[in-house]
């Protein structure tokens, strides 16, 4: 079921928005657009306006289902092969969009994590290409399948991504250019934080950062986006946290995830529910234990959990932490197979220091902080 037509104006400002803004693609530039089919209808608005600022889009569907054969029946030697087709494409792209429109978001639920964890490992190397030599963009078409999950009728989820995006606006562009100036003032004046301190009720966390680049995300590599985010250093990250949302990777669902910290490592590691995924995912090699970002939403659009981390990780006054890779732009150095972001609310009883100054108290930024993002127009 679609709730869009052919000729509805904020399909055609979406591929704009992505096109234009998020990764400013130019004539003559290689760009692979990917998805799966129920999200067709942006699909096609992505290949149309691609074509129209003169770059060569090649548009490639997924058939959901795949993914569920290709579990049930690959042997360990298909886990572990990457087709050279896929290092060609990714080495012949300058700019990869993906449209995410799942049709059942629990289709690889049954899927031994074992498994996965195969199939990460060997895909490492695209991993690699994509980050350091390809623009990529990711965005979520609504589906049955993401409403339900969100609690949502289809329509209602819908506006609410229009509503995150700024879609409903004629002047989406404007609207997302000053998110992102007032999240370039204030990294500005984040760059030379060494340590963040994170307090609530449920984490008592101090992340090193030192020597790292404090960066802003607003289309870049997401649509919706908003989040301030950045690498922490690798041996300096201690204390603990009980993460107040479900940790969500790879179709399997992880509630009550509890970690602590000792130099950066995890070295205990719990769960309320599907306890044997998450260890597997630490086990994945040894950059899994550390943590590869630490970003800070601020996208005040968002306020319901949708249980979808494009959405849920950008949602106002919440930090993520991603469990393995670290993004390079944020000169953070951990390695691994697994980025796994898991949300944590800081909205009721929650605060981040950055050094010893207040930055942000149950949500909202404070101080001199909040006087930098409310005075950026």
């Amino acid at each position: 079921m679609s709730v869009f037509w052919d000729d509805d104006i904020r399909l055609d400002r979406w591929a704009r928005v992505i096109v234009d803004f998020c990764t400013n693609i130019k004539k003559g530039e290689r760009v692979d657009i990917s998805g799966e089919y129920d999200g067709h209808p942006l699909l096609l608005a992505l290949y149309r306006r691609c074509l129209e600022v003169g770059s060569h889009p090649v548009l490639r569907p997924i058939i959901p289902e795949s993914a569920e054969i290709y579990y049930s029946i690959a042997s360990d030697e298909q886990l572990s092969h990457v087709h050279k087709i896929d290092l060609y494409t990714l080495r012949h792209t300058d700019v990869s969009l993906h449209v995410m429109a799942e049709s059942n978001t629990k289709s690889l639920n049954w899927v031994e994590p074992g498994k996965m964890s195969k199939v990460r490992l060997a895909r490492k190397e695209l991993g690699k290409i994509r980050k350091e030599r390809v623009r990529w963009n990711v965005t979520s078409y609504p589906t049955d399948a993401y409403a339900q999950d969100a609690g949502m009728s289809l329509i209602e989820f819908r506006d609410f991504i229009y509503d995150a995006g700024f879609l409903n606006h004629e002047d989406a562009l404007a609207r997302w250019q000053r998110l992102r100036d007032r999240q370039q003032a204030m990294t500005k004046v984040l760059q030379n934080t060494h340590f963040f301190r994170i307090e609530s009720d449920t984490c008592d966390l101090r992340l090193g950062v030192e020597g790292r680049r404090i960066c802003e995300s607003s289309g870049g590599v997401n649509m919706p986006d908003g989040e301030i985010y950045t690498g922490p250093q690798e041996i300096a990250v201690d204390g603990w946290i009980q993460f107040s949302f479900p940790g969500y990777y790879l179709g399997q669902i992880v509630h009550g995830i509890k970690l602590e910290f000792k130099k950066g490592r995890v070295v205990n590691a719990s769960a309320e529910a599907n306890e044997a995924f998450l260890l597997k995912m630490l086990d994945t090699d040894p950059g899994a234990r550390h943590i590869g970002e630490l970003g800070i939403g601020t996208n005040w659009g968002i306020q319901r959990f949708t249980q979808n981390m494009l959405f849920d990780e950008k949602m106002g006054g919440t930090i993520h932490l991603a469990l393995g890779d670290a993004y390079r732009e944020t000169l953070g150095k951990n390695r691994s197979a697994i980025h796994w972001d898991i949300l944590h609310d800081l909205r009721e009883n929650g605060r981040i220091y950055t050094d010893d100054t207040l930055f942000m108290e149950n949500g909202k930024f404070v101080g001199k902080f909040a006087e930098i993002w409310e005075n950026c127009i």
